[in-house]
């Protein structure tokens, strides 16, 4: 892989360091990423056009290098790569304002960015799932013993999501903003600024995943800032029932069960998710009703909401 940066990029590393499917090395003390693109191939300009705009903006995001024919893809063995100089400090942990300060970026976009179609993404992902673990359930016991509970609950979300796109309107304050095509518990901030990662969305789609993420975090201070965040962030009556179907989507579950079948992660991993069932149940809970106090928000029956 040396002689490969060094082609395509004039570059000297003096080692290059892999992680199952990445590279990584530094020049000078700054770091730099060598990974598979895995974004459609259509898309590939349009992440350009607005790394470069984050860029002449001073955002921090990682700059995206061209290779020594000016293009943005690299092709090793036939697997396409990009290049990116990251600029943030990786080992800094997420914080809820870093994302309110993305989210209210002005920006342009192009369309084939947009990711806000969630329940046929959230429909394919279950339909593919499911028949994935029927082939391969045998594999996975441990996998097993809770998959069919997480899908029962992106099946909710699916309901809530329903409820809300059939008798909501949208406002103007729900227009896309810069997000995340995920954002997984063990996530540092460059994450946030990884061009592959960026996408456009609702707004509800990140703060979503900091507030289930926080959960698995031991985050205690997540309602402090919440109150904080919703100071400067205003979300209409859809956006908030956006936000909570969004929380009740178990993202971090299939985010982790993708880890285990791929061999990135051990299956016991999954315990730390899911010997926490009952908890995380009364923590959605106690975020439904902290939405309630300032929201005529729908109750979830099988949480219990109409009843406290």
């Amino acid at each position: 892989m040396k002689s490969t940066i060094n082609y395509y990029y004039n570059l000297n590393p003096n080692k290059i360091n892999q992680i199952f499917h990445y590279y990584y090395f530094y020049i000078n003390y700054e770091l730099y990423y060598f990974k598979i693109y895995s974004r459609k191939e259509s898309d590939i300009q349009a992440i350009y056009q607005l790394n470069r705009e984050l860029l002449n903006n001073n955002i921090m995001v990682s700059e995206i290098i061209d290779n020594r024919n000016h293009s943005i893809i690299t092709y090793v063995n036939q697997i396409p790569y990009i290049l990116t100089k990251v600029s943030v400090n990786i080992n800094k942990p997420i914080r809820l304002s870093e994302i309110s300060f993305l989210s209210n970026l002005k920006i342009t976009y192009k369309e084939e960015l947009m990711r806000n179609n969630w329940i046929n993404l959230w429909m394919d992902k279950i339909d593919y799932l499911e028949y994935f673990h029927e082939q391969n359930f045998y594999q996975h016991p441990i996998l097993s013993d809770s998959f069919y509970y997480y899908i029962g609950l992106s099946e909710n979300a699916i309901c809530y999501l329903n409820y809300t796109l059939s008798n909501m309107k949208p406002e103007l304050v729900d227009i896309g903003v810069l997000a995340h095509d995920t954002i997984f518990i063990d996530d540092t901030i460059d994450v946030l600024y990884e061009p592959q990662n960026i996408i456009i969305d609702h707004k509800s789609r990140d703060l979503a995943e900091y507030i289930k993420n926080s959960f698995f975090k031991d985050n205690f201070d997540i309602f402090d800032e919440l109150d904080e965040y919703f100071k400067y962030n205003y979300f209409s009556i859809y956006g908030i029932h956006l936000l909570m179907a969004r929380i009740l989507y178990p993202s971090f579950y299939f985010e982790m069960y993708d880890s285990i079948v791929k061999h990135q992660e051990n299956e016991s991993a999954i315990l730390k998710i899911t010997s926490r069932i009952n908890d995380y149940e009364k923590y959605l809970r106690d975020v439904w009703k902290y939405f309630h106090k300032y929201y005529d928000i729908k109750d979830i029956a099988w949480l219990n909401t109409n009843t406290d």
